[in-house]
């Protein structure tokens, strides 16, 4: 019973958080005045496909944190996205 007890509470942990963070999707969660951003808001800001926001992540274009099995960009990381991405004419 002990492992199934904490494997439910976890759970129900997991669950909280993730009701947290559905509030966050359209605020914004500041920490550290730091904005962070889904993959949803991305596509939006970033006028890109979901599969192009992947590849961005997977090369390590773009930084991300992952919070269970949701993706964030913090606005630092987008900014040195920007930074680095930046084309001179």
């Amino acid at each position: 019973m002990g492992i199934e007890t904490s494997l439910f509470e976890i759970g129900q942990k997991q669950d909280e958080i993730l009701e947290m963070l559905k509030g966050f999707r359209n605020s914004g969660v500041v920490e550290n005045n730091d904005r962070l951003y889904d993959l949803t808001d991305l596509e939006k800001k970033l006028h890109v496909s979901r599969r192009t926001l992947f590849k961005y992540l997977s090369a390590g274009i773009l930084g991300h944190s992952k919070i269970g099995k949701k993706i964030y960009v913090s606005d630092k990381e987008l900014q040195q996205f920007f930074v680095l991405n930046k084309q001179c004419n």
